[in-house]
């Protein structure tokens, strides 16, 4: 089953023409990047990005990115 809550997605805050900004970034998926005013929000586009790319990627009967494994070492 599609999980995209198991995919590697940092939220940082960001400043962006001296605004400040949340920037959420899925580490399987180097060209998303979403920026909303909270965490929150943030993340929650970066979970509708990997719902809606996954979609897109069958429609178009491509393999989608496998999630990232943690090996638990840093």
């Amino acid at each position: 089953m599609f999980e995209p809550h198991e995919y590697g997605i940092t939220v940082k805050k960001v400043v962006i023409d001296s605004k400040r900004f949340f920037e959420a970034k899925v580490k399987e998926l180097p060209y998303v990047a979403e920026y909303a005013d909270t965490f929150e929000e943030a993340y929650q586009l970066a979970i509708d990005t990997i719902q809606t790319s996954m979609e897109m990627f069958a429609e178009k009967n491509q393999p989608f990115p496998p999630k990232h494994k943690f090996s638990g070492i840093l």
